[in-house]
Order: structure tokens, then sequence, then C-alpha cells
């Protein structure tokens, strides 16, 4: 067993989010910035430059024609998404590496889920929400990588019994006393992230009605172990869309008529397919 406090204690000592991004995340909070002041920041980082203009020029944004500057890049990205593909990549390349877990496939699970999660946004025309949807739907596992990194003794018979078939977050609570989403938290919390990311992390294996983001993450995250499972325990996963709870939370303003689960499906069928792209051009770096 492990304790909230040795937790707490432990994930100090995680690497911080780079300061280019740090810095951009206060540029961006700022109603006055510029492209000026985001551009001064990248050129700070020439890798997370490479990787910004890299992803501009990708399946997942490029537009009609190839941009070859950064400026160029960030007007076609947008400030806040800037911002997230920014923290997407300094977190995949700072944590790359593991004592049990498989990173590229945690990776994939996790952007697919922000994808998702960002995706389902568009279809609600929520549009508001989809960067919040992706950061939370990217972090929702970061848990995990903390008990990998922190406490690899005692996550080894975890990562074990996950192989074997058991659901994650249960065993983590029957051998730990604690469980990812819980632990993610306390990450969240570490790295200055807002109240409303930190609830989501928390609850995202059992949100509360009328929490929409927990809701939707919930959601997303089923939908995308369903179709690339993360454990041997997702390969048996079932379900009826329309009778899951998260679904009636995140849908609820829609009359069942008026639902297109067909639409949603291919939906989520491209995300995944982005998601990979999107890692694999992280993984390069």
């Amino acid at each position: 067993m492990i304790t909230e406090a040795s937790v707490r204690l432990r994930v100090k000592t995680l690497p911080s989010l780079p300061t280019t991004v740090v810095a951009m995340g206060q540029a961006v909070t700022d109603e006055r910035c510029t492209v000026d002041r985001i551009l001064g920041i990248l050129t700070k980082d020439p890798p997370l430059s490479a990787t910004m203009l890299r992803l501009a020029n990708s399946v997942l944004y490029a537009g009609d024609n190839r941009v070859t500057d950064l400026r160029s890049a960030v007007l076609r990205l947008g400030f806040d998404a800037m911002l997230n593909l920014g923290r997407t990549t300094a977190i995949i390349r700072t944590f790359q590496g593991a004592s049990h877990l498989d990173p590229l496939r945690l990776w994939q699970h996790s952007v697919a889920v922000g994808m998702t999660a960002k995706g389902l946004c568009r279809l609600l025309q929520r549009r508001a929400l989809e960067e919040s949807a992706f950061l939370a739907g990217l972090l929702h596992d970061i848990g995990k990588i903390a008990l990998d990194s922190c406490f690899p003794e005692e996550y080894a018979p975890v990562v074990a019994a996950i192989q074997a078939g058991r659901v994650g977050y249960e065993i983590e609570a029957e051998l730990l006393g604690l469980t990812h989403a819980e632990v993610g938290a306390m990450v969240a919390v570490n790295w200055g992230f807002a109240d409303v990311l930190v609830e989501v992390l928390r609850d995202h294996h059992s949100p509360p009605p009328g929490a929409f983001l927990s809701n939707l993450i919930n959601l997303s995250d089923l939908l995308v172990r369903a179709r690339l499972p993360n454990s041997p325990a997702d390969e048996t996963l079932a379900f009826s869309l329309e009778e899951l709870p998260a679904f009636r939370e995140v849908f609820s303003g829609i009359p069942p008529e008026n639902l297109d689960i067909e639409r949603i499906t291919f939906s989520i069928d491209d995300e995944l397919e982005h998601a990979i792209s999107f890692v694999n051009l992280a993984f390069q770096d």
C-alpha cells in the first residue's frame, strides 16, 4: 500500500513542464497576447519549434499549402491549439521512458482520448471546451506514469495483474490503496493546472452527474478502449452506447431522434488514426 502523503512527496520529483511550455501557457491566458510574443517564446526551444512546424503540416492540421515558417504555423494552429500541442509534445518527450509500461501504447491511447473528446465537443457545438477536453483526455492516465516512475517496485505487480486480465483501476485500489486517477489529480495539482482539470483526472472512471468534462473523458476513454484495446481486459469490453450513463450525460441536450450514432462512430475512427500519426511524430524527437 502507498499513502497520499508519499504520493504527494514523490510526484514532486517528476520532471516539470519545460519553461517554454509554461511561458506559452502564461502568454495565451493574457488577452493581449500577440503572435510575436508566441514566436519569441518558441524560438528559445528549437526542438519544440520544429515539432510545431511538422504538426502544422501534418494531416491533422494541413491546409491547401505547406507552411515553412513558425509565424504561419502559429496562425494556422491558433493560440489554444498551439499551447495544447506544445504541452502534448513536451509531455510525451519528457515521459517516453518507463519501468513497466509501454509508453508508445499509452500515449497513443491518451492522445486518442483527447482527440475523441475534442471531436465530440465539435459535434456538440461546444467549441469553447475543445482544447480543455483535449488536454483532459491527454492527461487522464498521467497517474499511471507517475506510479510507474515514482513507485516502480509497488507498481510492478499491478502491471502484471493488468497484463493477466485484471481491470487497471480495480487492481490499483486493491494492491496500492490508490488509483491512477487519484494520483493523476495530485500530479495536476503539482503542475499548477486548473481545478476543473484536477477534478476530471480524479473522477474520469466514476464521473458525477452534471460534470460534463468528467463524463466526456469517461465516454471517450471507453470508446477508444473498445477500438484500440489498452489491456487484455479491454479486448472483451462491450457496452450499449446509448445506455452508458456518461453518454446520456454528454448528449443530454439532444433528443434521441436527432442522435446520429453512425456519424459519432465514424468520427471516433478518424480520431484514432490521427492520434497514432500524432504520437509517431512526437516520438521522432
